[in-house]
């Protein structure tokens, strides 16, 4: 159930905010490459310096942050959309899936999944990769077709 309110209160978010999704899209794809290049050496290093912290809570505290805080931080202060119609819910649409899709097994490790929230993740598993592409040709899209707060 947790899944399925994450993903519904995403949808919500994106397709009534009516922001540029383009550069928040690539910024969550930018922080999945950062942390997964250094986020568990960087959190075993804060662990360090902090004795008390668990290691497990500072990885999913810089998995948040770069994939879901600084790609939303970056959604709100967005201008509106250079997409319209159909392409800018589409774009909003996959824009949550493949958020949803990105912090699913943090949230399987924290909550624990029923049946609906584990459907949810296995068929957003299955479609990930289409999912991936066409996020990030929508994103260089709208990006493209945005400029200075104006569609072109």
């Amino acid at each position: 159930m947790i899944l399925a309110v994450f993903l519904a209160a995403l949808l919500l978010l994106f397709i009534a905010v009516r922001h540029n999704v383009g550069v928040p899209f690539l910024a969550m794809i930018a922080g999945v490459a950062v942390y997964d290049a250094w986020g568990a050496s960087f959190a075993n290093t804060i662990s360090e310096w902090i004795p008390g912290a668990s290691v497990i809570v500072i990885q999913y505290a810089l998995y948040g942050l770069l994939v879901v805080g600084f790609p939303l931080v970056l959604y709100l202060r967005a201008g509106r959309s250079g997409l319209f119609g159909i392409l800018r819910i589409a774009e909003s649409v996959v824009f949550a899936a493949v958020l949803t899709i990105l912090v699913a097994e943090p949230l399987a490790n924290i909550f624990s999944f029923d049946n609906l929230a584990y459907e949810i993740s296995s068929f957003l598993n299955n479609i990930r990769g289409i999912a991936m592409i066409v996020g990030i040709i929508a994103a260089y899209v709208d990006v493209f077709l945005f400029r200075t707060g104006k569609a072109w």
